[in-house]
């Protein structure tokens, strides 16, 4: 079902019966470790939807000793399990005969990957719910990652204990709906030592063991990735763009000395974006359809190092490299291409750069040096070093107060309404919590979850006729609270207020020694103002730079399901319901919401890797732009990269005498705001052969370049560059966002 209506949440009970009549849907709540709250999220869902009249029945529940989900399961009717004895033992089993003659409209079903006891009609409970959807009953079930088919391997070696209990991820993939519920770790910790996850005998020992705070961290980066990847691949499905997962081609020839630096590279380079690597080899085809011999060491030796390598290996027979090249990416989905340069080893006008760069205009082709084909340097050997896996991290100024950021993929998601969960939460165990700003958008449930919190009055502003109320920071700084709640951070201030920006108050905040939450959807972070703008077609205005996200302490990942939000969407609990049949045509589409979902998971999963600005050892990105406001897009650009890559970001801007420079303040602007250096000069020379010079003077990791699309007879700036830099890895990328809408 890829309609707009058709989630849980829109269920009711005429369409619980229509659903009855073919297969019916499964929603999987995923979680990264026992405790981050599956079980309870699921139940709260299910709750809701029975207040509505849905018939919602429990199959079976684990027995957990927590109040917090005792109190909801009274609620609810469940189906009694049955009892099998054996070896004199009894064993609980859930009654698949009781549930399929009860047949509920809605089934809820914990612990997918337990394993039944002997003797049951099947082996694993996600065979009981394939039986149970083919009936027609849908489901509503709780899973943790480590027992993913996939993930159980690295799992068990980070917990230093095998993971028994595995699902196929087929069927995971097969869900309608996967919901990822996340806490920073440092709260599951919290919750393990009082208690609330293991016995209390069990607690400690567990916190010192498989579940040290470090573990949970690489189980949470790994769950969000996995989870990012599931939805890369259910974006493609749907007949999206290219989704936001990285895809690395590394294009390599059998001179051994070039294949190992291009694979070692591009494994490097994937591994740090969080991508997959794909090596491709092509062989000619001779005009007598002749193919061209291929030794068979020099191939087993190619597909030994890839496989070492992580990446898979293809090796394609063809007449016409190019055009089976650029198949190849269109097949695969590629989004970064890494080619061997040969400089000046190789005629420039027959390479395949040349070729690359003149005909794949519309895709980011990265060009690496291969060294045993050029005479390189000493000096310059070092800026051809591969990237560094993990860089070393440079922390932030060190703020007096902690900063939660609750980020999720759109509007209406439930961000403001788990900040105020958490912070009644907060308030219950002594600390002094109050409401800075609260934009609840008149939904009752949310300004319910805020009853009782402390709230600090708005200041009043005039701004065009308008009266406007703030946040009162004079106020929040006088009584200076434990925690102060602070919504919307991308929020633009009016004219006269102490900061242009919401973000620049929550700074302050934390300066002064206040706990701030917030909350912020991802299509508000700087960098991505262009990857969002290509995913959806919508270009977002108010932006806060990736340096306050990196900022944060914690960060919390809030997920709905696409289907779940616009069934929120018609009920009118986001937009009035005069707007919401625009929403839904244009940036609430599936697909949208989808890639929106995808980057918040890829952001949450990178901050728990890093936090402050990452600098190399001495290296930087260096981008290059001219005097036009399309290239914003090549400083946010190499400011992402720049983040996750573990560089610092330069930007060289080159005036001709001739030239005012009318946008390069406004470069030079966003260029400080996402934590970057930029450089200016006057050349007589000409752009090219100035950038040329300053690039060899400042000897960066990385090059980053705009490619126009190429005109006939023209050579473009970028190809001219590559012809004549060929000490540097450069990375060469569509100059205009727009040109990509219209493929």
């Amino acid at each position: 079902m890829d309609g707009s209506q058709e989630g849980f949440s829109g269920f009711d009970p005429f369409l619980g019966a229509l659903l009855k009549m073919g297969r019916g849907r499964i929603r999987i709540y995923l979680g990264w470790a026992p405790g981050v709250g599956k079980t309870r999220r699921a139940l709260l869902d299910l709750n809701a939807l029975r207040s509505r009249g849905v018939d919602v029945v429990i199959g079976w529940m684990e027995d957990k000793p927590r109040p917090e989900i005792r109190d909801v399961l009274e609620l609810f009717e469940s189906v009694p399990p049955l009892w099998r004895e054996k070896g004199g033992q009894l064993f609980p089993e859930m009654d698949l005969e009781g549930i399929l003659k009860r047949r509920p409209a809605t089934l809820f079903v914990d612990e997918l990957a337990h394993e039944n006891p002997p003797d049951s009609r099947h082996r694993k409970r996600w065979q009981d719910l394939e039986e149970i959807l083919e009936s027609g009953i849908s489901v509503v079930t709780t899973l943790n990652s480590m027992h993913v088919e996939d993930l159980a391997g690295p799992v068990s070696q980070i917990l230093g204990s095998l993971v028994r209990e595995t699902i196929p991820v087929a069927f995971l993939k097969k869900a309608d709906e996967i919901v990822v519920v996340d806490v920073p770790p440092s709260e599951l910790v919290e919750r393990i030592r009082d208690g609330k996850v293991f016995p209390d005998f069990q607690a400690q020992s567990a916190l010192e063991g498989p579940f040290r705070e470090s573990n949970l961290v690489k189980l949470r980066e790994m769950t969000l990735q996995f989870s990012a990847k599931v939805l890369d691949t259910q974006l493609t499905r749907q007949g999206g763009k290219k989704g936001v997962c990285e895809r690395v081609t590394v294009l390599v020839s059998d001179h051994p000395p070039a294949l190992s630096r291009l694979v070692d590279y591009g494994s490097d380079l994937a591994r740090r974006l969080g991508g997959e690597l794909l090596v491709l080899h092509l062989r000619g085809i001779s005009l007598f359809g002749t193919r061209l011999p291929l030794k068979k060491e020099a191939l087993e030796e190619t597909q030994k190092k890839v496989r070492e390598a992580g990446g898979k290996f293809s090796l394609l027979w063809t007449r016409h490299p190019g055009w089976t090249l650029w198949r190849f990416i269109q097949r695969t989905r590629t989004t970064r291409l890494v080619l061997g340069h040969a400089g000046t080893a190789r005629t420039w006008r027959k390479s395949m750069v040349r070729s690359v760069l003149r005909n794949f205009s519309r895709i980011d082709v990265e060009i690496h040096l291969i060294p045993a084909l050029t005479e390189v340097s000493s000096s310059d050997a070092q800026s051809i070093e591969v990237l560094p896996i993990e860089p070393p991290v440079e922390s932030f100024t060190a703020m007096k107060g902690r900063f939660t950021l609750f980020l999720g993929a759109a509007p209406g998601i439930g961000k403001t309404y788990r900040m105020l969960q958490v912070a009644q939460e907060r308030k219950k165990s002594g600390v002094d919590v109050v409401v800075g700003y609260l934009e609840t958008h008149r939904r009752a449930e949310t300004e319910k979850m805020a009853d009782g919190l402390r709230q600090i009055p708005r200041k009043v502003f005039s701004y065009q006729g308008l009266v406007l109320g703030e946040m009162d920071m004079d106020a929040i700084l006088n009584c200076h609270p434990d925690l102060v709640l602070v919504d919307e951070l991308a929020h633009a201030n009016p004219p006269g207020y102490a900061h242009g920006k919401r973000y620049q108050d929550v700074l302050n905040l934390l300066e002064a020694g206040i706990d701030v939450f917030s909350t912020l959807n991802v299509q508000h972070l700087e960098s991505l103002n262009d990857l969002i703008e290509f995913q959806t077609g919508i270009r977002v205005h108010e932006t806060v730079p990736d340096s306050i996200v990196l900022l944060a302490d914690e960060l919390v990942l809030v997920d709905l399901a696409p289907e779940a939000l616009q069934s929120r969407l018609v009920e009118g609990k986001v937009y009035p319901i005069e707007k919401v049949e625009e929403a839904l045509r244009n940036f609430f589409t599936k697909n949208n919401l989808t890639a929106l979902r995808e980057l918040a998971m890829k952001c949450v999963s990178e901050g728990t890797r890093s936090r402050g600005i990452q600098t190399g050892l001495g290296g930087c990105l260096l981008s290059g732009v001219s005097d036009r406001p399309e290239d914003g897009a090549l400083v946010r650009r190499g400011a992402s990269l720049a983040d996750r890559l573990g560089l610092e970001l330069k930007v060289l801007f080159v005036r001709k005498e001739t030239q005012d420079g009318q946008y390069s303040r406004k470069l030079a602007e966003l260029t400080r705001s996402l934590g970057g250096t930029f450089l200016e000069e006057n050349s007589k020379d000409g752009w090219i052969e100035c950038f040329v010079s300053r690039c060899r003077e400042i000897h960066p990791r990385l090059v980053l370049l705009g490619q126009s699309a190429w005109r006939p007879g023209f050579e473009s700036t970028a190809e001219r560059i590559a012809m004549r830099l060929t000490e540097f890895p450069l990375l060469i990328v569509p100059l205009d966002i727009r040109d990509h809408l219209l493929e």
